[in-house]
């Protein structure tokens, strides 16, 4: 008989195994694809995944799979590997590491429906008995019964259910599906239909409209043919009730390129030296059949992005894919625009500001074949590609490609696993790499390529550093120095255009008491509410709290509230009322929160609609606007001080990556960075675009306090609404590691601390920081705490573990 091993699509860490059922003889089960099983002691039944399928002689009673869910794989045998892969890798259920690799939209929901069993209504029925023999052996929805009958409907089926009149059975249904549009074609021939019209059977002029119209066309949208001026719905129901047309529901797909234009005409530039020299050296590793991993070291505006297209042209010449990774949305429309621009429709992008319906048809596309590149964010990485050939991360330094959520993957470390199972190159490309990789790089364990000059041979942006300790002493109190409300106004003057990075949204960092000191904090998370002036609202930033500014002073009824700080929005204000007429345009979470935000706000900057953009850190990465010639970056010294061994690092790629935004065109581009701690190495190396002198700083720092890319991070995260359970828990796991295995010359365990914020949703959180230079040896010491607190009966407390965390507030 043929035995299907499964996994539960949803459950504890506790049913995280395989489970074997048998495959009935009128079902078609292969791997990959989602079953229904009955499971447990009472049989409910769940959603699993078909991990592998075996003949085999069963020596013990197993249960019969229920139904299938889906007529093909919607998993490769791949994807399947990679799965297994994450689940060791990142302590997950197989359940959620799969849950990564298929769009939201074919997610089932469990649905009850009732039904009658009874098939004619009578005048002594109940309502809810005529309503359910009303709606005959489709049943209704549970929650469509609850909104017709929210009075104890609970207690009204139980009574119908044990007398034999309703049965309620339970089904599955995804979320989303192929979406379809009513489309209309013509059933009689034409010579029929001007026959009938020669003898006066044809009223309406409109539907001699609509049927020139199709026999002109074929099939036609039935909202295309409502756009024929004195053409309507009932036009066309008449039209169908007399036998002349026909109705038929056709497959469409939803387009998530409705506004995406070309930037460019798809004509390919030549290459320049450093260029050809990075080509000559990466072609030849598309070539072969095991993972290959380079990095390509490249400064801002070097044409790290051309180097890429032709890779890719490389690797489908050779029947090969492509993905293409950007850290954030904003530059996805960018990227879009010039790989449609080379490659056409052989190009399917992945992330979260696409409708589910959009997500869902690209994701289908891709599974399908046809697609040869896909670009995107983070879970892009797990395009359902077949003959992978090469993966590109761009900006590989930023911390986005790390998730924050279950599984808590590196969207780094599972491209280099998909390169491995596929025997794939792994590019990639940064102006400021991450330590790490670099460490890597020039250690020799991966291939380093530099390119050193802009392509368009124009010189790096003149950088020049402004003391605001002289400004303050000067009696200037505004966040924008002399010096660059000066260029500011020249660059008006002159045509060109400016951006201002400020990594702070909102209008001021927080509110400020004048009478007593107080400072409006969220109730859930132990942060300060940054204000919004517009709504004037207050907002945590972390958990999305927000209630309008007081009349007065919670603490002291005082009146006195102040706004202190600078956000985008300030900034905003202050060039919005100036007296140059800047015109304004701002870039930051606020004001990109629709569908096509992003691409508007970048659009309307690169055809000249605005002298300056404002921005967060969102303006800093990769894009490129040849009118920019300056570029200004406020409080560049502000994110040195977080409780984060990657702070000084972070700071050095913002300001670095900023400022090659400047300059980028024919004319000559300069930088102006403000700051107080003038004399920071990050801060001095950024002025000099000089990312080795910041490495060299960098790496004995990282060496003498034990991080990486010398030693690999573990944590341990206990979070609880109850201070004492959640700090009774952290010690526990604290002695369970002490005794377990204790401190060694390679093993550093940490006090159980206070995470640097503390509340965060309304949930106190406490952390223990493993490190050893074994990624290895921390998961199996990971592994272990998950265990022991696995058998731990918790109540409110969790237990979260990340392997390399990237946010360690």
């Amino acid at each position: 008989m043929n035995i299907a091993s499964v996994v539960l699509s949803a459950g504890l860490r506790s049913f995280d195994k395989l489970y074997d059922y048998i495959i009935p003889d009128n079902l078609s089960a292969l791997p990959g694809m989602r079953v229904l099983v009955p499971f447990g002691a009472k049989n409910r039944l769940c959603s699993a995944w078909i991990v592998q399928v075996r003949q085999d002689e069963a020596t013990r009673a197993l249960k019969e799979i229920h139904s299938l869910v889906d007529d093909y794989p919607l998993l490769n045998q791949e994807m399947l590997k990679l799965s297994e892969w994450m689940k060791n890798r990142y302590l997950c259920t197989w359940g959620e590491a799969i849950g990564c690799m298929v769009p939201a939209g074919v997610n089932l929901t469990r649905q009850r429906i009732v039904k009658s069993c009874i098939q004619s209504p009578s005048e002594e029925m109940s309502p809810i008995m005529a309503r359910l023999c009303e709606a005959g052996d489709e049943g209704v929805l549970y929650q469509d019964l609850e909104r017709e009958f929210p009075d104890n409907l609970e207690a009204m089926l139980k009574e119908l259910v044990d007398k034999g009149l309703v049965e309620i059975r339970e089904t599955f249904r995804q979320r989303v599906s192929q979406k379809k549009q009513r489309a209309v074609y013509p059933v009689i021939d034409q010579a029929e239909f001007m026959a009938l019209y020669h003898e006066g059977q044809v009223k309406s002029v409109y539907q001699a409209r609509v049927m020139d119209f199709l026999y002109e066309e074929g099939m036609c949208f039935l909202q295309d043919l409502l756009l024929i001026p004195g053409v309507s719905h009932a036009t066309i129901r008449a039209m169908h009730k007399k036998g002349w047309v026909a109705y038929e529901d056709v497959d469409v797909e939803r387009d998530p390129f409705e506004i995406q234009e070309n930037a460019s005409n798809g004509i390919a530039p030549v290459p320049t030296e450093d260029q050809q020299r990075a080509l000559d050296t990466l072609m030849p590793l598309l070539e072969g059949h095991r993972l290959n991993e380079a990095l390509l070291h490249g400064v801002t505006g070097s044409g790290k992005t051309e180097v890429y297209i032709r890779l890719i042209e490389e690797a489908i010449r050779l029947g090969k894919t492509a993905i293409v990774l950007v850290p954030e949305i904003s530059l996805t429309p960018q990227m879009v625009s010039r790989f449609t621009s080379r490659f056409g429709k052989r190009v399917a992008i992945q992330h979260s500001r696409l409708s589910l319906g959009e997500r869902y048809d690209q994701w289908q596309k891709i599974r399908r074949g046809e697609v040869d590149v896909v670009i995107g964010v983070r879970s892009a990485v797990f395009a359902p590609l077949n003959n992978l050939g090469i993966v590109i991360v761009d900006e590989e330094h930023e911390p986005t490609y790390k998730s924050e959520n279950n599984p808590k993957y590196d969207a780094r470390h599972v491209a280099r696993a998909r390169c491995n199972i596929n025997g794939a190159l792994l590019l990639l490309g940064s102006a400021t790499p991450s330590v790490e990789t670099y460490a890597r790089a020039r250690s020799g364990k991966i291939g380093l390529i530099e390119m050193k000059t802009r392509a368009n041979t124009r010189p790096l942006p003149q950088v020049r550093m402004v003391d605001m300790r002289a400004e303050l002493q000067q009696g200037n109190l505004k966040m924008i120095s002399r010096v660059l409300e000066e260029e500011l106004i020249r660059v008006k003057r002159n045509g060109e255009q400016a951006i201002l990075f400020l990594n702070r949204r909102g209008y001021a960092s927080f509110l400020l008491c004048r009478d007593c000191g107080f400072v409006l904090r969220c109730p859930n998370c132990s942060v300060s509410m940054t204000y919004h002036r517009n709504d004037r609202h207050v907002v945590c930033h972390y958990c999305g709290y927000t209630v309008p500014v007081p009349p007065s002073c919670p603490n002291c009824r005082g009146v006195h509230l102040k706004p202190m700080g600078t956000g985008t929005q300030r900034i905003e204000e202050e060039l919005l009322s100036h007296e140059a007429g800047f015109r304004v345009l701002r870039m930051d979470l606020d004001t990109t929160g629709s569908k096509y935000g992003y691409q508007r706000i970048l659009d309307a900057f690169r055809t000249g609609e605005a002298d300056i953009l404002i921005g967060t850190q969102m303006v800093a990465k990769g894009h490129d606007f040849p009118n920019v010639t300056l570029v200004g970056i406020l409080a560049a010294d502000a994110m040195l001080f977080t409780e984060d061994y990657r702070s000084t690092e972070r700071t050095f790629q913002l300001v670095t990556q900023a400022a090659g935004r400047a300059g980028r065109g024919e004319k000559p581009g300069q930088v102006i960075l403000q700051a107080y701690n003038v004399d920071n190495y990050a801060l001095q190396a950024a002025m000099e675009q000089d990312f080795h002198a910041f490495y060299s700083r960098e790496i004995p720092i990282r060496q003498q306090l034990g991080y990486p890319p010398f030693a690999h991070i573990g944590m341990v995260m206990v979070s609880s609404t109850d201070n004492s359970r959640g700090w009774e828990l952290i010690i526990r796991i604290h002695q369970f590691l002490m005794e377990k295995y204790g401190q060694t010359d390679q093993l550093t365990i940490s006090r159980p601390l206070r995470a640097p914020i503390f509340v965060l949703r309304n949930r106190m959180r406490w952390r223990i920081i493993l490190k050893h230079p074994s990624t290895g040896h921390l998961l199996g010491i990971l592994k272990d705490v998950a265990a022991m607190t696995d058998r731990m009966k918790l109540k409110d407390a969790r237990v979260s573990v990340d392997i390399d965390p990237v946010n360690m507030l």
